[in-house]
């Protein structure tokens, strides 16, 4: 580590936390400078930095971050922060700036609670602190009323504060009254501050903080520069108008008239749009003129901004309007929301999404640094001042969140309950949320003041065929391709070719929401919505009908992706079948409640029977599918009983898993018919034996399997599979150290693959091959992992992760073992597969043993605790075959070597004592905590060496 980021390291271990004094600086007129003289600001900026660093830091303060041509810093006490800015004014009044003339610095203070993650700052106090900066002049420094209060008492003599009065900053809220610092060799005479009341308008007070939506700021106030006409859409409750008007506050000292707000939420004829724009400036019409004709004679000399906001039940005559008023008066701009665009030329349309929430499990920091936390919280706090969050409740807030979809209006609906219901109990409730959340804010809009109030709104905008759409679209779960929505969501009123249309006419109206990011356009309900759908498609009686139309469709579409994931398109199919799991399984619970045998075993012969899938592998519970009255005398009752034993066997259920494979070869003789299914009972069963001799460490039995079932697909063509059965038994010989036999068997499988063309194949083919080598010819087996791993990089397959892993740690590369296992621990968690789990954790504590002796002493306590957990006959490596004569340990085997070597480099480092205690904090762990602690520690061992 360098010195600079030792330093760094220590600033952020040292910063204030709890109530904190934030200083904002910016350069005025930076932006002209910067056109004026480029080459001599360079030289200024860097003066600038270090003479403010300077200041701050001699102040006792921290810079934790330049923005723009300023900083922002922290101090722990007030009077720091005051003497900071008086140090810094004095500093580069005094200096010398060249061609570019003295740098005039705007300098803002604020005292308040913040929240620290990861060396930064979140929460209002922040944004109060940068407001005032934004108000004030350059050379001049200004602090809010708390700040005066702390600091006032204790500064140096000569130090005083000059009362500015109240003003209104641009979040809108409440009145701050704002101070000027006077001290010896700072200016005292400036202008007005430039806060809201210096301008003409009429944006209403938010009673209110505004929280988040920095990008969406950013974008918007930029397109204003150039654009006559923004349009912000989104789904009702989504935060436009607050967001609109947040933006209007931003760039209000852009219009020398000033900022005005149009609220046509109450207009219900288009003919009386114009009225609702006059009545804005008191107009009525002239003598001889049309109400719209005086209104464009008012504003044709003036330089302001019109928010015009809830344009979507009036569209056409705002649009109308709009485009006169843009033509005839040039300097005014219209800052437009709506649930579509005004489709007006020049117009620059931007979505206003969701707010971000955070993910499922993240930790108390992470949740709180999260935009939907942070309105829950301040919402929550205004309803109880008591109310905290903290680490018993931040799962359940963040939970409200996510479940809410991060709706602004949704979440501070739901924190209004924090007085009568838990965070938890909210989680909970949401199953009912439009019960839950049908209080109201007496004081809004009718039609804000409830969730249902607010989606009624938008849906009764619809015609009768969106709303059916949107209705139908509800039996998706995770959205839908368009082939999908066009399959199960035609017919009565809505012709199939009319579906894609209608789609667009959705999104554009703000109920769709459109995701463009994979390989197919994804359209999908907000929860919310999709729950309101729902009601709808009950109200229709179709929900019975959809779900069948929708199980039928995505069973045909698992049968087609379970035949793509055979050839080399294997990825792109997999990709397919990942981004619809959550649909396919919604099919198979409805093929199970009906008693549907004929398409619970379709989906189970699609999903269930793949050796490698890619991305997160799709399990369906199969014992519910057993437990289907007459599925004994269903023709795909083997296949059922097949699909059970491979689920065992990921469980490491060993015995259940050879009972299932042995009873479904039993069914297939029993039947007195051929099943419709193409599978093959018998090579899958010598697979599976296969994998279960492995995961026993049982390797000449498994090698043995994983060849005959390896024999019987050559004899049925079924080449991909035949080279997946020889790359396992090569990989089975190498774990029993028979290295010199596995090289051809390695060899041959891959052949296959190439010869198939599937990358996940070849890639299982090169690592096998890799491992054959690793004894005998370490560096050609090191360019076969490497493109095995360059090629794993466009997907994950648990299996092919873990092989790597192993092969890493056989060719002593540790530090590709820990980048590997870093990839692998997540699948193997979320497969819940326990033996793996173990041999992976059990390398990685070999892998950070000279970097990080005290983490690996840790991992190996979590391993082993893993290791008793999991099932007594399913132990990896716990019993190694021995290896050939001359042969070094391998495989599974360097899971039992590679931790007696461990076990004794951390015994030379840390002594007996110290290693028992932390193996013993690591066994005390359950299996998330482990995992999460080795996934840390691997993330900081990859961050060092490539530092």
């Amino acid at each position: 580590m360098t010195g600079a980021a030792a330093r760094g390291d220590r600033a952020l271990a040292e910063l204030p936390s709890g109530t904190v004094t934030f200083l904002f600086t910016d350069i005025e007129g930076s932006t002209r400078l910067w056109e004026e003289h480029p080459e001599a600001m360079r030289d200024a900026l860097a003066r600038h930095d270090e003479l403010v660093r300077e200041a701050i830091e001699g102040a006792g303060g921290h810079v934790v971050k330049t923005t723009g041509d300023g900083c922002m810093a922290a101090f722990s006490t007030a009077d720091a922060g005051v003497s900071a800015a008086i140090a810094a004014q004095r500093a580069l009044e005094n200096a010398t700036w060249g061609e570019a003339g003295r740098l005039r610095v705007r300098m803002g203070l604020h005292t308040g609670v913040a929240s620290l993650r990861d060396g930064d700052y979140f929460g209002s106090s922040l944004n109060r602190a940068a407001r005032l900066m934004g108000v004030a002049h350059g050379g001049q420094v200004v602090c809010s009323q708390a700040t005066t209060d702390l600091a006032r008492d204790v500064l140096a003599e000569g130090v005083g504060f000059v009362d500015l009065g109240e003003h209104r900053l641009r979040d809108l809220s409440r009145a701050e009254r704002v101070f000027q610092v006077n001290a010896t060799g700072l200016g005292s005479e400036f202008a007005a501050l430039t806060s809201i009341d210096a301008f003409p308008g009429n944006l209403p007070l938010q009673m209110s903080s505004f929280i988040g939506r920095e990008r969406e700021i950013e974008r918007t106030v930029e397109a204003l520069g150039d654009a006559r006409v923004v349009t912000l859409t989104g789904v009702g409750g989504v935060g436009k108008t607050r967001l609109a008007l947040q933006i209007a506050a931003e760039v209000l000292p852009r219009f020398r008239e000033g900022a005005w707000l149009v609220e046509l939420a109450p207009v219900r004829d288009p003919d009386d749009v114009v009225g609702a724009f006059a009545a804005v400036f008191g107009l009525t019409a002239r003598a001889g003129q049309s109400l719209e004709e005086t209104l464009a004679e008012f504003l044709l000399t003036k330089q302001l901004l019109l928010v015009v906001d809830n344009c979507e039940h009036v569209l056409d005559a705002v649009a109308d309007l709009v485009e006169e008023l843009t033509v005839t008066c040039p300097r005014v701009v219209v800052l437009a929301t709506s649930r579509e665009g005004l489709a007006l030329d020049g117009e620059r349309i931007f979505a206003v999404p969701a707010l971000a929430a955070p993910e499922t499990g993240a930790d108390l920091g992470a949740v709180g640094a999260s935009d939907a936390v942070q309105l829950f919280v301040e919402r929550a706090c205004a309803a109880d001042a008591d109310f905290v969050l903290d680490a018993a409740n931040a799962a359940a807030v963040g939970q409200v969140c996510r479940r809410l979809d991060g709706v602004p209006l949704a979440i501070e609906l739901a924190a209004a309950r924090v007085t009568s219901m838990s965070p938890a109990e909210l989680a909970s409730a949401l199953d009912h949320r439009f019960d839950l959340l049908a209080g109201g804010r007496r004081r809004a809009v009718k039609r804000q003041q409830t969730l249902r109030a607010t989606i009624d709104w938008s849906y009764d905008l619809l015609d009768e065929s969106q709303q059916r759409l949107v209705a139908r679209l509800a039996v998706f779960a995770g959205g839908c391709t368009r082939e999908a929505a066009e399959v199960v969501c035609a017919g009565g009123p809505i012709e199939p070719r009319a579906v894609l249309g209608l789609l667009t006419d959705l999104v554009a109206r703000s109920v769709v929401v459109a995701e463009r990011g994979g390989i197919e356009t994804r359209y999908r309900l907000l929860e919310t919505i999709r729950e309101y759908g729902e009601e709808r498609l009950a109200e229709h009686d179709e929900i019975d009908p959809l779900r069948d139309r929708h199980a039928g469709y995505f069973t045909d579409f698992a049968l087609r992706c379970g035949d793509g994931l055979w050839g080399p398109e294997q990825i792109a199919w997999g990709d397919r079948m990942n981004a619809d799991g959550e649909n396919i399984l919604a099919a198979f619970a409805h093929a199970v409640d009906t008693d549907d045998l004929d398409l619970a075993v379709r989906l189970l012969e699609a999903t269930s029977l793949i050796p490698i899938q890619t991305g997160y592998v799709l399990t369906l519970p199969v014992e519910p599918v057993l437990a289907v009255p007459g599925v004994e005398q269903h023709p795909g009752y083997p296949v059922v009983l097949m699909a059970a034993a491979f689920a065992a066997d990921r469980r490491g259920e060993a015995t259940r898993a050879r009972e299932h494979g042995d009873a479904a070869l039993d069914a297939e003789r029993a039947s007195t018919g051929s099943h419709p299914y193409a599978v093959d009972l018998e090579a899958l069963r010598s697979s599976l034996a296969g994998f279960i001799a492995m995961s026993m460490g049982a390797w000449d039995e498994s090698a043995a399997a994983f060849l005959e079932a390896a024999d019987r697909n050559r004899r049925a063509q079924n080449l991909a599979s035949a080279g997946q059965s020889l790359c396992s038994a090569a990989s089975a010989l190498c774990y029993g150290g028979r290295f010199a036999a596995a090289v051809p068997v390695a060899t041959e499988g891959l052949a296959l693959a190439r010869a198939g063309g599937s990358p996940p194949w070849i890639n299982v083919g090169l690592v096998a091959l890799a491992q054959a080598l690793s004894a005998t010819e370490p560096e050609r087996a090191r360019v076969l992992l490497a493109e095995a791993v360059h090629q794993d990089r466009n997907y994950d397959s648990y299996s092919e992760s873990t092989q790597m892993t192993v092969t890493a740690a056989m060719l002593e590369d540790w530090s590709l073992t820990a980048e590997l296992a870093a990839r692998s621990i997540p699948l193997l968690h979320w497969m819940s597969h326990r033996p793996y789990l173990h041999g992976i954790l059990t390398v990685s504590a070999r892998a950070l043993a000279g970097t990080d002796p005290e983490a690996a002493a840790t991992i190996q306590g979590g391993a082993h605790m893993l290791l008793k957990t999991a099932a007594p006959t399913m132990v990896v490596g716990e019993q190694p075959a021995a290896p050939a004569p001359g042969a070094r340990a391998s495989g599974s085997g360097v899971f039992v070597e590679t931790r007696r070597e461990t076990t004794r480099l951390l015994t030379e480092t840390l002594g007996d004592d110290r290693l028992r205690a932390l193996r013993d904090q690591g066994a005390a762990m359950d299996t998330d905590a482990a995992v999460a602690y080795t996934l840390a520690r691997l993330d900081a061992f990859l961050a060092n060496a490539t530092a």
